[in-house]
């Protein structure tokens, strides 16, 4: 899914009933990211927008430093290679869903924390059109990959997975897990047909059948 927002890391805690942001083995070594220079946050930036539109491979040092305002030789003060680079976006990406998955869990119901979440593509369709997804889309390319990140690709889509099994769990679901990879198939299904087709109709379909689909779960 394709989350724009930067969290607080410190606030994410496991809740009652599935409620809270479960810590999962698949992404629970990622540190927080400590406040830093401008320069270097102007990398992280320059490196994400970049990566989201022409991929991790075809990106450059050169390019983000371009893009960034930066001097090439300043950017190996704060990354030695670009998978450093890499792992960070991947750290931020995971950072940012964590902190939407926060918000929906201020839900009191599983069930509607699974719907708050479908508040985000609803809202974002335009620019997932344009763009394509942040965490799909990543996770792809960083599992075809013959660096370290390739063990990173299934931390993008696992931290959602992981979170949308505790709230149908939490329903009392036995089925928890399928309908956890349905649910998360349906986000990165939608997200990816329509950037392809450049349609943001696709979004709005697509919301609308997945929180039928929740609505009938709970009948």
């Amino acid at each position: 899914m394709c989350i724009g927002i930067y969290p607080d890391l410190s606030r994410l805690h496991q809740g009652q009933g599935g409620k809270g942001v479960q810590k999962s083995s698949i992404w629970v070594n990622f540190p927080i990211m400590a406040r830093t220079s401008d320069k270097r946050e102007r990398l992280i930036q320059a490196a994400d927008r970049l990566v989201l539109r022409q991929g991790f491979k075809q990106t450059t040092l050169s390019d983000i430093a371009s893009d960034a305002g930066v001097p090439l030789g300043n950017v190996y003060y704060y990354f030695k290679t670009k998978e450093d680079i890499g792992e960070t976006i991947v750290r931020m990406r995971i950072e940012r869903i964590q902190e939407w998955l926060e918000a929906c869990s201020n839900e009191p119901e599983p069930r509607d924390r699974l719907l708050k979440f479908l508040d985000y593509p609803a809202s974002h369709r335009d620019e997932i059109a344009e763009s394509g997804c942040t965490l799909g889309t990543l996770s792809y390319e960083l599992r075809r990959s013959d660096t370290r990140l390739n063990a990173l690709a299934h931390s993008l889509v696992g931290v959602l997975l992981d979170w949308a099994e505790q709230q149908f769990t939490a329903m009392g679901r036995s089925d928890a897990h399928e309908l956890a990879l349905q649910f998360t198939s349906n986000i990165q299904g939608m997200s990816l047909i329509s950037n392809v087709l450049d349609d943001p109709e696709v979004i709005d379909s697509m919301v609308v059948r997945t929180r039928q689909w929740l609505e009938a779960l709970s009948m």
